[in-house]
């Protein structure tokens, strides 16, 4: 499998000047009921989208990998560009679709409104998009793997609400979106469940990326009393658990198990990337991908804790009773 990566910004560049040039052409893509093969037997070509750096911070390197095992797994002749804001994600897009990719990844329920734009104009292109997504809008060539993020609230404020010492929590947000802002009012509610007495402040960074205003909101909640930081922005989470390590505060991980580079924190609600990248492989594989909306949630088996630290057993059996009950549906979120 050949592998090629560009930033947003290079990217960009070169859509504009094949615009300009006149070489664009709509691309032979997979289409909803074919199975997942580029041209005259070749490999196919599938791109993705990542908000941040593949190598930094928590979402998008995760993400990274499970695409990456993806594409390895079925032979793909894939490509990347990271950095890419979702300004630009429509031309992005556009771009791919007319040099011939065959399906279109992209890593943020932010990127949705520009997908499903860019697959109505391209019919012959798949795009897949990872995160939240509630309507296809009966696009046969689009797809979305939609992580119950309500239920990953839920879970993390049941963590928070145990272990804070006082129940002062703060969850320091990155960009305003739907999905997270759902997200944090069921760690709220969550919190609250299990200690009556907790409060949860909320701060939003605006930004996915700023580690060093997630790093000063962090700070400031911690100088405001909060004894338990709950990250809820991507890279800029980073800002977070280092505020956490300056101020000797535990924390609470995002997506992965961060305790070997932030030894502050408790736990991670850990999502399982893997499943939902090896699933959008396999159906373009088989020319089943378009059209499909699959819900990602505890009864799913999506989440699960990492290792726990600096609490005793019975936190840890407490969030596992909360998780075990999402997935049987004896508890609900919301």
């Amino acid at each position: 499998m050949s592998r090629k990566v560009f930033t947003a910004a290079v990217l960009g560049f070169a859509a504009l000047a094949l615009t300009a040039c006149g070489t664009g052409a709509t691309g032979a893509g997979s289409g909803s009921s074919t199975s997942g093969a580029g041209g005259d037997g070749a490999a196919p070509r599938v791109a993705a989208l990542f908000t941040q750096s593949i190598d930094q911070g928590n979402w998008d390197p995760a993400g990274y990998e499970a695409y990456q095992d993806m594409c390895d797994a079925n032979g793909f002749d894939c490509t990347y560009v990271e950095q890419a804001t979702y300004e630009q994600a429509p031309s992005l897009l556009r771009d791919y679709a007319q040099q011939g990719y065959d399906l279109v990844i992209a890593h943020s329920s932010g990127y949705a409104a520009a997908m499903k734009e860019t697959a109505a104009e391209f019919p012959d292109t798949e795009f897949s998009l990872f995160s939240y997504e509630s309507d296809l809008e009966d696009l046969p060539n689009y797809s979305a793997w939609s992580v119950d993020w309500t239920q990953a609230g839920f879970l993390q404020g049941v963590v928070a609400g145990l272990v804070s010492p006082t129940g002062a929590i703060a969850a320091v947000g990155g960009e305003q979106l739907p999905s997270s802002e759902d997200t944090m009012k069921l760690l709220e509610s969550s919190a609250l469940t299990v200690n009556p007495a907790a409060s949860v402040s909320q701060v939003w960074i605006g930004s996915f990326t700023d580690v060093a205003k997630g790093k000063q909101l962090a700070l400031q909640a911690v100088s405001s009393g909060a004894d338990f930081l709950v990250p809820m922005a991507d890279s800029a989470g980073q800002g977070v658990q280092q505020a956490a390590e300056e101020s000797g505060t535990l924390s609470l991980g995002e997506y992965v198990d961060e305790s070997d580079t932030y030894p502050s924190v408790v736990t991670s609600v850990m999502v399982d990337f893997a499943a939902a990248y090896d699933e959008i492989g396999a159906k373009f594989a088989d020319g089943t991908l378009g059209g499909t909306l699959v819900t990602m949630d505890a009864s799913t088996g999506a989440f699960s804790f990492a290792p726990f630290h600096h609490v005793d057993a019975s936190v840890e059996e407490k969030a596992q009773a909360a998780l075990d009950g999402l997935a049987d549906g004896s508890i609900t979120a919301g």
